[in-house]
């Protein structure tokens, strides 16, 4: 764990390597678990303000062993940050699968996706990179290919996946207006083309049955909200798809008759406090939260209750507990998450009525702060601080719901990737029956799974201190280093452990020696 940017995901590749260095077992599968990685950050990380590579997901990889010989792995991947395949703030990028596409493919490949210039498309901001970024780019694209090999990918299955990531591409330029001044909606004819060159039947058909709503009929908003929202869906499901075809590909062969035991390594994306924090760093901060708080009961209460049991003079060590903060959060049926789900089910509601609802929820709450002025936000105190999240776009994320008919196209699809991604990939309730607040509801299942997990094992704490704010190398800025020791809770933790002897033979050892 760490704020984003400390190097969790560089650690996490350390300590696997230095783990399967050890067990000198089989070394295919080894080189398997290892090689996996750049197909994971082509298309679960993305560059932000504060970190060049940043993990926009979680990962959780369970390796196997018998007989101290790896003999399988199995990854688990939480709340990827579909939003960003929409929209990214400025000094941000989008994941990086699509400019390393731009930079790997061919003119005669690009002409066959329907790819051109990178400036034209919105859904990267027009933005690419100098001529050495994008070698640098070309030479991951072809990392990229390589590990599709590995994994096993079709070379048909290939194709497919690039023609979708180019299709959502140029679905991100389609734009809507009336068809006669006050009338129904449909596609601009500037953007027609884009429509055509979305060459998955799929996301060109959409368009056609997207239903406006009875009370605008000349509002173009659903239908760029539904557009996004395929968007979004369609990127989401080709990241299973992957970790799916990693997990097959990387599944134990075990003798049963041998005990299975297992090294699992958590990898997840760090506390954030950007400029403008939306519901996507609510998110983030909340796993955050759950994991200070699965450090503080392992570090803090169980400690000092050995201690206490092992008949230690021992006065309690007091610890920054952030308990309140969760139930500000998770509680039910009154905290943050629950009144989020509430707002979502009800039509009329909007951001502003949500935010409303929270003021007069969390009035004299000492971790909640109501924002000032006419700005519709709110602030939490977090166990790293104070973050100000800007409430707009908060109810149309957590629902997230796409229209019925379009969810009919993809069980139809004649592009074979995109029935399998529908139907077997998918996370919630079955899509004819999509509910309001999903998102709230999919984030606290997988962070309930997540934690189960957690507290069955015996936990190392990897922790990542973050030298600067600059992304610079060889510079340590004693202040920010401070600031992270003392939000972590490592300096009661130093304390704590030099108090209780850091040392701690079995028996066994201790009479050995």
């Amino acid at each position: 764990s760490g704020e984003s940017g400390a190097g969790k995901t560089e650690s996490a590749k350390l300590l696997l390597q230095h783990i399967m260095n050890l067990c000198k077992g089989n070394s295919q599968l080894e080189q398997q678990i290892l090689q996996v990685n750049p197909l994971l950050e082509a298309f679960g990380n993305a560059q932000t303000v504060m970190n060049d590579n940043s993990s926009r997901f979680g990962k959780y990889i369970q390796l196997r062993f018998q007989k101290n010989t790896v003999q399988g792995a199995k990854l688990s991947e939480y709340l990827l940050e579909k939003s960003r395949v929409v929209h990214q703030d400025t000094g941000e990028r989008n994941f990086h699968i699509f400019y390393y596409m731009f930079a790997g493919l061919s003119a005669e490949e690009k002409e066959i996706y329907g790819l051109l210039d990178p400036s034209l498309y919105r859904y990267i901001s027009g933005r690419f990179g100098t001529q050495d970024v994008a070698q640098h780019w070309k030479h991951k694209y072809q990392e990229v290919c390589n590990a599709l090999d590995m994994v096993g990918f079709q070379e048909q299955e290939q194709v497919d996946m690039r023609a979708i990531l180019a299709g959502v591409l140029s679905l991100g330029n389609v734009t809507f207006e009336p068809e006669d001044g006050n009338g129904p909606v449909k596609v601009s004819e500037a953007s027609k083309g884009w429509l055509k060159a979305a060459a998955v039947d799929v996301l060109r058909q959409f368009v056609c049955c997207v239903p406006c709503p009875p009370s605008v009929s000349c509002c173009c908003s659903p239908f760029a909200d539904a557009r996004d929202s395929i968007a979004k869906m369609v990127y989401g499901r080709v990241f299973g798809w992957i970790v799916s075809k990693i997990n097959e590909l990387l599944a134990e062969n075990v003798d049963p008759e041998v005990e299975l035991r297992e090294i699992g390594i958590l990898d997840i994306f760090g506390f954030e406090n950007f400029a403008v924090n939306r519901f996507e760093q609510l998110c983030i901060n909340l796993a955050n939260e759950q994991l200070q708080h699965f450090f503080n009961h392992h570090i803090f209460q169980l400690e000092q209750a050995a201690y206490k049991e092992e008949g230690l003079p021992w006065e309690n060590i007091t610890f920054n507990n952030n308990e309140p903060i969760l139930n500000l959060l998770l509680a039910k049926p009154l905290g943050l998450l629950s009144l989020l789900d509430e707002q979502s089910a009800f039509p009329q509601a909007t951001d502003k009525t949500f935010v409303d609802k929270l003021n007069s929820s969390f009035k004299g709450n000492s971790h909640f702060q109501p924002a000032r002025g006419h700005i519709l936000g709110f602030s939490i105190i977090h166990y790293a601080g104070k973050v100000q999240y800007a409430a707009s776009g908060f109810l149309e994320k957590n629902r997230d719901t796409l229209p019925a008919n379009v969810r009919g196209l993809f069980i139809s699809s004649v592009t074979p990737l995109l029935v399998p991604l529908h139907i077997h990939h998918e996370p919630r309730p079955t899509l004819a029956r999509v509910k309001c607040g999903d998102e709230a509801h999919v984030l606290r299942h997988s962070l309930m799974v997540l934690m189960e997990k957690m507290y069955s094992a015996n936990p190392h704490f990897v922790r990542c201190i973050k030298p600067n704010n600059q992304k610079e190398p060889g510079v340590v800025d004693d202040q920010v280093v401070l600031l992270q020791l003392w939000y972590n809770g490592l300096l009661e933790t130093i304390r704590i452990r030099r108090d209780g002897f850091s040392w701690r033979p079995s028996f066994e050892e201790f009479a050995d020696r």
